[in-house]
Formats: C-alpha cells, sequence, structure tokens
C-alpha cells in the first residue's frame, strides 16, 4: 500500500485529536484514501511537554517540519496569521500539499495561498475552516458545482449560537452564557473573536468566494456581534414569534455580491431558528434546484479533527484541486443593498403623542409599520418615566434603516439608547 507521509503543527485540542487518529492507524481513514495516512512529524514548540506521543518525531522549531523532504502534505494547526502565512508557503514551495482549519488565514491570505498552489501544481484542504464536521465546503466546491449560487444564509459560530441558545431558552444574562460556555469548552478563555462577529464574518467570506467565485477580500464583509445584545430583545423576539441568531449572508443580485454577518431575528417557522446550543447551520439556495441545507457541529476538537482527515483522504485521492476565484463578471458592492424587515427598540418617554411622532417618521421615510408593541411594566426600564416601544418595519437597506435609527434618536421623546436588528425572512 502506498503511504502518504504527513507533519503536522499545531497540537492543541484539534491538532492532538487529528494526531492521535492518525497514529492509531485507523483502518477506515486508511481505507477511504486507499493508501496509509502516516504522521511522521510533529511541531510544537514547547515539544513533548505540549503532547506525549510515541513513535512520532516531535521538533519544537516548526520550520524543520515544512522544510522535511520527507513529508507529502503539511497540516497547518497553529492559528493565527503571520506564523501560520509563512509556514504554508514554505510549505508549498518546498512541494508539500497543506491542509489547514484556519479561517484567519484563508480569509486573508486565500488569494496568494491558492495562487502559490496552483503554480506548484499543489492541492489545498481547508474544510475544517467553516462549520467544523459539516461538510460546507466540499458542497460548494463539488456537490453544486453544477449550479449558480443565489444566496446563503447561515449560523457558523457555534459559541454566538450556544450563548444565544441559553438566553432565549433560559433566560440567562450575556455574561452568564459566556461563561458556562467557557467552562464547557465551548468558548475560548478570550472569546474576543466569537462573540464580536469576526470569526463569523471571515468564515462567510470564504463561503461567498466558492460560491460566486469572487477574490477573498475580508473588507468587503459587513458584520457585528452578539456582545451587545440584551436578554430584554431576547425576550421581545420571543413574543414577537422569533428567535435570535448570528445570521451569515452571502448573495449576488445582478453580478453584485455582497456579504455580512449580523444578530437577526428568524421566524421560528424557519429551519435556522431550530439550530440550537453550539451547532451550525447553512442554507445555500441555488437557481434551479432551490434551497440545499447543512446541519451539524461547528466546533470542538472532534468535528474538526474529522473535516480534517477527511482533507487529507481528499489529497490523496487527488481531487482537492484550488478554487477559481477569478469571475470576472462578479464585483462586490460597495454598499449592501439587501432589503431586511427591521426589529427596533425604543426607550420613550410615558406620555401622550409620542407613539404618534414615531408613527409620522417612518410614514415620511416610507417604511410601514408591521407590529407595535408599548409595554406599561416599568421594571424593563431604568427610567420610571420612560417605557420601551418595539416595532416591527417592513423591508429596508441597512443604510436606510441606520437613517431611521438616527432620526428616531434625534426625538427629544427617544432616549439615545436604541437597538435595531435585521428579521430573517425564508422568502428571497
Amino acid at each position: 500500500m502506498e503511504t502518504i507521509r504527513i507533519g503536522l503543527c499545531g497540537v492543541g485540542n484539534v491538532g492532538g485529536e487529528v494526531a492521535r487518529r492518525l497514529l492509531s492507524h485507523d483502518s477506515l481513514l486508511n481505507s477511504a484514501a486507499g493508501t496509509e495516512l502516516k504522521l511522521v512529524q510533529i511541531g510544537a514548540r514547547k515539544g513533548k511537554g505540549a503532547i506525549s506521543l510515541d513513535n512520532v518525531d516531535i521538533r519544537t522549531d516548526l520550520r524543520d517540519v515544512v522544510a522535511n523532504p520527507d513529508i507529502d502534505v503539511f497540516v497547518e494547526l497553529i492559528g493565527g496569521v503571520d506564523l501560520a502565512y509563512e509556514l504554508v508557503t514554505d510549505a508549498l514551495n518546498n512541494g508539500k500539499h497543506v491542509v489547514t482549519a484556519n479561517k484567519a488565514l484563508i480569509s486573508t491570505h486565500g488569494n496568494e495561498i491558492f495562487k502559490l498552489a496552483k503554480e506548484k501544481n499543489l492541492q489545498i484542504g481547508f474544510e475544517a475552516s467553516v462549520a467544523g464536521g459539516t461538510p460546507v465546503i466540499k458542497a460548494l466546491r463539488e456537490g453544486l458545482v453544477a449550479n449558480e449560487v443565489s444566496w446563503f444564509a447561515g449560523i457558523l459560530n457555534g459559541t454566538s449560537n450556544y450563548i444565544l441558545s441559553d438566553m432565549q431558552m433560559n433566560g440567562a444574562q450575556f455574561s452568564e452564557a459566556l461563561s458556562k460556555a467557557q467552562n464547557l469548552g465551548l468558548a475560548e478563555s478570550d472569546p474576543t473573536l466569537d462573540i464580536n462577529g469576526t470569526d463569523a464574518a471571515q468564515k462567510a467570506s470564504i463561503l461567498a468566494s466558492l460560491a460566486f467565485g469572487v477574490p477573498l477580500d475580508f473588507s468587503n464583509v459587513s458584520f457585528t456581534g452578539i456582545d451587545e445584545l440584551e436578554l430584554i430583545d431576547l425576550n421581545f423576539a420571543t413574543e414577537l414569534g422569533y428567535t435570535i441568531k448570528h445570521i451569515a449572508y452571502g448573495e449576488i443580485e445582478n453580478s453584485e455580491v455582497t456579504v455580512s454577518a449580523h444578530p437577526t431575528l428568524v421566524s421560528n417557522e424557519s429551519i435556522l431558528s431550530q439550530v440550537g446550543k453550539e451547532m451550525n447551520a447553512l442554507e445555500i439556495n441555488c437557481k434551479g434546484i432551490g434551497s440545499t441545507v447543512y446541519y451539524g457541529p461547528g466546533a470542538g476538537p472532534s468535528p474538526t479533527a474529522s473535516a480534517v482527515l477527511a482533507d487529507l483522504v481528499d489529497v490523496s485521492k487527488g481531487s482537492l484541486a484550488c478554487p477559481e476565484l477569478n469571475k470576472e463578471s462578479n464585483v462586490y458592492s460597495k454598499e449592501d443593498k439587501k432589503v431586511f424587515a427591521r426589529y427596533f427598540r425604543l426607550l420613550v418617554k410615558d406620555e401622550p403623542g409620542v407613539i404618534a411622532k414615531i408613527s409620522s417618521l417612518f410614514a415620511e421615510n416610507n417604511l410601514s409599520i408591521e407590529a407595535l408593541i408599548q409595554h406599561e411594566d416599568r421594571n424593563k426600564s431604568d427610567d420610571i418615566n420612560k417605557v420601551p416601544v418595539v416595532i416591527v418595519s417592513g423591508p429596508v437597506n441597512d443604510a436606510s434603516a441606520d437613517k431611521i435609527s438616527k432620526s428616531l434618536i434625534d426625538l427629544d421623546e427617544v432616549d439615545q439608547h436604541l437597538k435595531q436588528y435585521r428579521i430573517h425572512s425564508d422568502k428571497k
């Protein structure tokens, strides 16, 4: 049986799981690959203090691995961007195929990496960079290549989804839900990139490039996180028949591509509203066949390691050609023109005529009010002279929604503390 020799850098939770699976001489993996997948060298800056394994060479200098002439495939699992980019490009220049789980690397330097790999006639596997063990990249690279993608919408960050699920289902405050996620190993000690939306936005950037054939360009992704969400908004969402999810979008219309990731109200009748805890889901809509939905674990050592190993199997079969991201007819839109119904929460003075004044402002902006909730419960506000008002509007794009939000805040009767979120519709 032919042998594929593997070098691995990064032996954290995911890398450690990959190493153990490879060193167990997993018959299922080797059978699927049609060859022996053999881990011959590991790069770990802490040496055996990072991972204690027999029958494998462990080097503290990670550059030793990419320079090793006996390595066929380099697996990068160290995370970060700068050193990872150096190692991956060195590996390619040394004639090695590459497998990575690094969404920050791919979203930032994917264009250069793919170009170099194509020049060297080498393969790149990055399935684990988006949605962990759920093969959404394979769906775009292989399963849907005969179809023109119109849009995608998905939950791409398991940490954020767990926090939102805990808040909505159990009434937990944001800080409580985050602490619980960290205790369960679902959130890093520094969860910034998860909760501020960066992680999901990086993944959305990768998906958009594959879906629409445009170069990777993270600067064209608009995003916000869940770090400023308040429990009161999840409670109002429940009252209105919605859940709040962090939804990543990609869409092409008239050859213009828009990509975004924001907290979004999702109807309880939507499939995405049912995606709980740390799970991920992605709906991809194509002309002709409609929507296909992919659901599964998006984080954790085992799911992510599973995607890495699947890429190694594909490399052994020679099936991971570099993606073509140069469709000249498609370009990024300079403005996100996509329209959504909107949720507005205001804190207003409890006096006659306020609602009429707010309604007039919406009318002046040619925006309909589909629903309005005004609770007299003083406990919802620290100011006994103010009450929360929630308005569900008709569809409007981000720029117009922001303009209306500013106009509302400028009213003397409205507090500066205003929240505005998109409302997702399955009907595109």
